[in-house]
């Protein structure tokens, strides 16, 4: 038996235009959607990075988030979990990895709901590195997946009847050559294959290489590919391989991304770093995300340079938060409720500066926060240059070791 993973990535960045989101939309999204949710023998595995969903509940595509939940809720589609705003996990620095993982999950589950529980893992663009498994391990995920061409390249061949595991967590590979047949390969008249051709091709080709064993086969692509990409493809392509997996069931079985990974066995086996976009060429010279980061790409380092810059920025009004934030602030507006204390005064000015800085939009009402807060405590006094409290502060009164604390009367 051959079990068959399609993998269908969906995705556009946060700055997409309007009116291109619109066309996805209706070339592709929504008959996507809808042939998925009118076919009982759909299986499919999908990745909806929060950055898509966000668009669609902001620009009014409700619809399609509710054509996704109604996918979950019936098993048509599995879910996996991504970054957030698609970013390039390997490249990142550590502490976004998991931050973007954890937003894009939390919410997501918000809006599709309990259906929502993804196991599985789609790094964007398919870019591996051991920074991934070090990500997810602890997150609890069962499985991620990556290109097979790096693997190939590395090992001179790739597995389809036991999955590769790195640190004892399971790298699906992709089959990057029947994913580009699907997504590319022309006939003689350049028109793209139809489904059923493709169908029996892929059949007949995993029957010679596994012969009586099972085994399986993954392949992945953009889910934009189906009517935006390629026009009508949906119809040409994706209804007659449908049919065409139905009619020869007997050999080969659709099936969600997962099954696979539960099915067949995981042996330890080193998984390189790369993506779906990297060649072998470029793999064996080290050049394992020439899209983001590749070699002698000048751009590609100015731009990681403003990104170091960017996120320096962030470690910034972190730390002015936590600043901010110190007990003192409202310590002295707990121990004297009427008199503007200069520790509390340091602590709204560093409030001040962060929102300024992090949320302009909201100064305005800040700075009406802070007129009110003179109202209660009076005028602010003169801030002091340093130290750890205000000239002549008094001690903090604390509790004695020996002091008796008063009983509490029943019922308070």
């Amino acid at each position: 038996m051959i079990y068959l993973g399609f993998l269908l990535h969906l995705y556009q960045p946060p700055q997409q235009v309007s009116e291109v989101m619109r066309t996805i939309c209706n070339e592709s999204y929504r008959p996507l959607m809808r042939l998925i949710n009118m076919r009982s023998d759909a299986r499919f595995t999908m990745n909806i990075n929060w950055s898509l969903t966000e668009r669609w509940l902001r620009d009014g595509y409700s619809d399609l988030v509710d054509a996704v939940r109604v996918a979950l809720e019936s098993d048509r589609i599995e879910i996996t979990s991504s970054a957030a705003y698609h970013a390039i996990v390997p490249l990142i620095p550590r502490s976004e990895r998991a931050r973007q993982v954890l937003l894009n999950d939390d919410r997501s589950r918000g809006v599709y709901g309990k259906s929502y529980h993804p196991v599985g893992f789609f790094p964007p663009e398919m870019a591996f590195g051991p920074e991934v498994v070090d990500t997810l391990k602890p997150l609890g995920y069962k499985w991620t997946i990556t290109d097979d061409a790096p693997f190939s390249a590395l090992h001179g061949s790739v597995p389809g009847t036991w999955i590769p595991a790195v640190e004892g967590f399971p790298v699906v590979l992709r089959s990057g050559m029947w994913s580009n047949r699907v997504s590319m390969e022309r006939n003689e008249r350049g028109e793209m294959r139809g489904g059923a051709e493709m169908a029996h091709w892929l059949i007949d080709g995993m029957s010679d290489w596994f012969g009586e064993e099972d085994g399986y086969c993954v392949i992945a692509m953009d889910g934009e590919t189906f009517g935006h990409h390629h026009k009508g493809y949906i119809e040409k392509f994706l209804v007659p391989f449908l049919d065409t997996l139905s009619s020869r069931s007997d050999e080969i079985r659709l099936v969600h991304v997962k099954e696979i990974v539960e099915k067949f066995p995981h042996k330890a086996a080193g998984v390189p770093p790369g993506s779906w976009s990297t060649s072998r060429e470029e793999f064996l010279r080290g050049d394992f995300y020439p899209l983001w980061k590749g070699h002698r790409n000048e751009a590609h380092d100015l731009l990681w340079e403003l990104t170091t810059l960017a996120h320096s920025g962030v470690d910034r009004l972190h730390q002015m938060l936590d600043q901010g934030l110190n007990s003192c602030t409202f310590w002295w507006v707990g121990r004297n409720p009427g008199e503007f204390n200069p520790m509390t005064l340091g602590g709204i000015k560093m409030l001040m500066q962060l929102i300024r800085l992090g949320n302009p939009e909201a100064v305005e009402k800040a700075e009406a926060i802070h007129s009110q807060l003179v109202g209660i405590l009076g005028p602010p006094p003169p801030l002091p240059s340093g130290g750890n409290g205000p000239p002549g502060s008094p001690p903090r009164p604390r509790e004695s070791p020996g002091a008796k604390v008063p009983a509490r009367k029943k019922g308070v």
